[in-house]
């Protein structure tokens, strides 16, 4: 895998971190998009800029975050959502209530869950990947 594709890649799943590091890296000419991935010494990264490139939106990002809402009685609601207020927003839409807390669950995009209606079980990667507008509703579950 070239740094090209690993930046690609970092874009395509949303791992924002990782694509503003490689950016960095290739924008410094520490890099070159054709080198091989594997070869990269992270350490050389100033996570300072990464960080500073991040808030400026150098790339143009538009990454969508996995945000978990707890409606009480140990149910939860996971929203896909470009940022918690947008997350609170949906769910006062939907439901009619601000939730009080919010975590970012973005790094669990992996974990499946089953999905009686469609008879099937999917990561919720692969229902954030079937949906269309943003933000939204992934699903709302019983913790426990």
């Amino acid at each position: 895998m070239t740094v090209n594709e690993l930046l690609m890649d970092a874009i395509k799943f949303d791992d924002e971190l990782l694509a503003y590091s490689i950016y960095w890296l290739i924008k410094n000419n520490v890099k070159k998009g054709t080198d091989f991935a594997n070869s990269i010494n992270w350490n050389l990264v100033n996570h300072e800029e990464v960080k500073q490139m991040r808030e400026c939106n150098e790339l143009n990002l538009q990454t969508v975050k996995t945000y978990s809402l707890p409606l009480g009685n140990r149910q939860h609601i996971i929203v896909f959502a470009q940022n918690e207020e947008s997350a609170k927003g949906h769910v006062f839409a939907e439901l009619g209530r601000i939730p009080t807390k919010v975590f970012d669950i973005s790094n669990k995009m992996d974990m499946s869950f089953w999905f009686p209606e469609q008879q099937k079980i999917k990561s919720l990667r692969q229902v954030k990947d079937e949906t269309l507008v943003f933000p939204a509703t992934a699903m709302i579950f019983t913790k426990g």
